[in-house]
């Protein structure tokens, strides 16, 4: 039967964008993930260099077909695999038009069921998310899980690479972390990599362990409304998740939506953007949980809420000054492309916000000395 494309179907298409630094195996997983793609399924890769991924007739026989370009493709079963290259060596410039206008064709011609998208070793996955979502393909696209390789053996070794921006980004946008080669780590490897893995913040919806690229295919689709063990709540009026939350709110860092006085609500938001983990524009959900010592209060903002920086970053330079407050983490959403985390400056007390490429969601978290 005739199949219908993004601009003919209400469904959106979802896409995964799976990065790592060079040389961590995202070519050998891309491999295997086509080796168990759906026969009536059909999928659309967007890659740096088409070469890169080493197609040829075994991966053809495996794939059930392979198409350079955007036309052709298998038809056995209405599925059939598409490959277009993007030339530039990085994506990490995918607000450019040839980035745009290639997978615009890509889904038009392809009329995939699924796309993924595989940025160079460079590539700066915040800005491949924000492509993704402008006002024409975010109508069409629905990011799904975003996933990150991550060599084992490098971050229990640590150094330059584990400390460089890119890999940074790659770690702070992903949804998923993948410790990739596991057949050549160490089992004292793993166990760092898992430890280091549950540090990370925003908290990642799944960690996993795999050797010699064989990443399974069910991974794509991580739910994306579970994970980080929080239970949602509405805090009692006295307790002391009341009296942050109230912090907060006079400090400015109300969303956009809520109309406060000081914030923005014109850097790009779209109100069509579909809401996660409960939350809608301009009403958080609120979250907690922790232990008997320590209580853990949340703010889970929708995407499209818009903080203005400076009455941010004074909401968090007032949390820092609480006697209760242990610590507090965040990301938050400034402008139309731009999410930010506070660090604060120990000597002086001040907050600094930093660029991150965490693009989910806005979240505020406070851990405070249990009542």
């Amino acid at each position: 039967g005739a199949r219908s494309g993004p601009s003919a179907c209400s469904m959106t298409i979802p896409v995964n964008i799976i990065t790592g630094v060079l040389g961590v195996g995202k070519t050998t997983a891309i491999r295997h993930l086509i080796s168990q793609r759906p026969p009536n399924e059909r999928w659309a890769i967007v890659v740096n260099e088409f070469g890169a991924l080493g197609i040829d007739g075994a991966i053809l026989d495996t794939a059930g077909g392979l198409s350079k370009g955007d036309g052709g493709g298998s038809s056995k079963g209405g599925g059939g695999v598409f490959i277009r290259e993007v030339a530039g060596g990085c994506l990490c410039c995918a607000v450019a038009a040839p980035f745009t206008v290639a997978v615009t064709q890509l889904l038009r011609r392809a009329k995939p069921d699924r796309l993924i998208i595989e940025p160079s070793g460079l590539g700066h996955p915040g800005r491949v998310h924000d492509a993704l979502q402008d006002e024409h393909l975010g109508k069409v696209l629905r990011i799904a899980a975003t996933i990150a390789l991550v060599d084992m053996t490098q971050v229990a070794r640590g150094g330059a690479l584990v400390e460089s921006e890119a890999f940074e980004d790659q770690v702070n946008c992903a949804d998923v972390v993948v410790g990739a080669k596991g057949d050549v780590a160490s089992v004292a490897h793993q166990c760092r990599f898992t430890d280091w893995a549950q540090t990370l913040y925003p908290p990642k919806l799944a960690v996993h362990v795999i050797a010699r690229g064989e990443l399974a295919v069910d991974v794509l689709d991580t739910p994306l409304d579970e994970g980080d063990g929080w239970v949602m709540c509405k805090p009692t009026p006295m307790s002391s998740h009341a009296r942050l939350a109230a912090k907060l709110n006079t400090a400015g860092t109300q969303p956009a939506a809520t109309n406060t006085p000081g914030v923005d609500d014109s850097n790009g938001a779209d109100p069509a953007n579909e809401s996660r983990a409960g939350e809608s524009r301009g009403r958080p959900a609120r979250v907690v949980g922790g232990t008997e010592e320590f209580a853990t209060f949340g703010l889970l903002f929708h995407r499209d809420d818009v903080f203005d920086r400076a009455s941010l970053a004074r909401g968090f330079e007032s949390l820092a000054g609480e006697a209760k407050v242990v610590r507090f983490k965040g990301v938050a959403r400034v402008g139309a492309t731009e999410w930010v985390a506070p660090t604060v400056d120990a000597a002086s007390g001040t907050v600094r916000l930093d660029p991150v490429a965490w693009r989910r969601d806005s979240r505020i978290e406070v851990i405070v000395e249990g009542e």
